[in-house]
C-alpha cells in the first residue's frame, strides 16, 4: 500500500491468489462479494450515493459494488497504476486514481477497505485511516475487512501467498484501537467467513456467530 509493489501482480492477481488457496476452500468471487453484500446489508436503510474503494487494487470489489449499489457513484484509490488499469476494465464507469490529492477533495458516504491494511506498515496505518475519515461525509460509514490472524487456515494461506510475503496481519483488537486513534467516534465489529464451501449451507448462521473469534476474517464498521 505504501509503494506500487502490486504492479508486478496486476495482470495475474486472481491466478496468484487462487493458487495460494486450497481447492476445497477456493470460491473465486465469493470472498470478494461477501464483503460488499455485508456492507449493503448494514447500509440498506441509507444507501450511499458515493463510495470509495480504498486500496482497490485490480478492482475485485468494484463489480460487486456496482451490483449491490447500482445507483452509487464509484471511486477507487490505489498506489498501483498497473492494477488500476485492470480495475478500469472491470468497471469502466468508476473514477480511479493513484493520486490521493484527487481523492481528498471529494466526500464519500461510504468507504470500503477490503484486506488492505495488512499491507500498510504498522507505523503508517493510523495516518491512512485518518485520511479515510477526513473524506467521509458527516454520518458516513467506513468498512475495514481484514484476515483473522487467529484462524489457522487463514494464517496458512496468508503465509503462502506471494504478495503477502512482506505484509503483517492485524488482530480485531488492534483494528478497533486503530479506529479510535484515527478519530472515529464509534464502531461496530464482528467475525465472518466461518464455513468453507463444503459447509456453505450453514452460512445463514454466520451473523449469529460474529462475536466468536473463529471466523477467517473480520470487519470493523466505523462511523464518522
Amino acid at each position: 500500500m505504501n509503494k506500487p509493489e502490486f504492479d508486478q501482480y496486476a495482470d495475474q492477481y486472481d491466478q496468484v491468489l487462487g493458487a495460494a488457496i486450497p481447492e476445497a476452500l477456493n470460491e473465486d468471487g465469493y470472498f470478494a462479494e461477501y464483503k460488499i453484500a455485508l456492507m449493503a446489508q448494514r447500509l440498506k436503510t441509507r444507501p450511499p450515493a458515493r463510495i470509495l474503494d480504498f486500496g482497490c487494487g485490480a478492482g475485485r470489489s468494484l463489480p460487486y459494488l456496482r451490483q449491490h449499489f447500482p445507483d452509487a457513484e464509484l471511486w477507487g484509490y490505489d498506489l498501483s497504476p498497473a492494477s488500476l488499469k485492470i480495475a478500469a476494465q472491470r468497471v469502466p464507469q468508476a473514477h480511479l486514481s493513484s493520486d490521493w490529492q484527487s481523492i481528498e477533495n471529494q466526500r464519500f458516504d461510504a468507504i470500503v477497505a477490503a484486506n488492505v491494511f495488512h499491507h500498510i506498515p504498522p507505523a503508517q496505518r493510523r495516518q491512512a485511516l485518518e485520511r479515510c475519515r477526513l473524506v467521509l461525509e458527516k454520518d458516513g460509514q467506513m468498512f475495514m475487512f481484514e484476515h483473522n490472524p487467529f484462524n489457522p487456515a487463514t494464517r496458512w494461506i496468508f503465509e503462502r501467498c506471494p504478495f503477502d510475503s512482506d505484509a503483517e496481519m492485524l488482530s480485531l483488537g488492534t483494528a478497533i484501537q486503530l479506529a479510535k486513534q484515527a478519530g472515529f467516534p464509534s464502531e461496530q465489529h464482528g467475525y465472518s467467513l466461518f464455513f468453507p464451501r463444503p459447509l456453505a449451507y450453514l452460512r445463514s448462521l454466520e451473523p449469529w456467530l460474529r462475536h466468536i473469534p473463529l471466523g477467517a476474517q473480520y470487519y470493523v464498521q466505523m462511523a464518522a
